[in-house]
């Protein structure tokens, strides 16, 4: 009985991760650019050897879609988690805490 209910679980947790596999590539796409803007500002700041609002700005707008996508994933995979140990629980016969 054990197996199949860790089973059940893994097969919703694959179900669930395939449904939102766009959704997690488009937010990696956004962390890789937003990691791209930032070594680019770093490059410009070394370049000219100073600091202006221009590459502030980047720096902002950079780390700022850096942090969506890590904060959108976090949530994702909190609630993914959440939803199989609330299907384990049912399918075991324990009750919710």
């Amino acid at each position: 009985m054990d197996k199949e209910i860790v089973d059940r679980a893994l097969d919703a947790l694959d179900r669930l991760m395939r449904m939102f596999r766009v959704e997690r590539f488009v937010y990696m796409i956004c962390a890789i650019v937003s990691f791209l803007l930032l070594i680019y500002a770093a490059y410009i700041m070394f370049e000219t050897k100073g600091v202006s609002v221009a590459e502030l700005g980047l720096i902002f707008g950079a780390t700022g879609l850096t942090t969506v996508p890590a904060g959108r994933i976090t949530y994702f995979l909190n609630k993914s988690f959440s939803l199989i140990e609330a299907i384990v629980r049912k399918l075991s016969g324990l009750e919710e805490r």
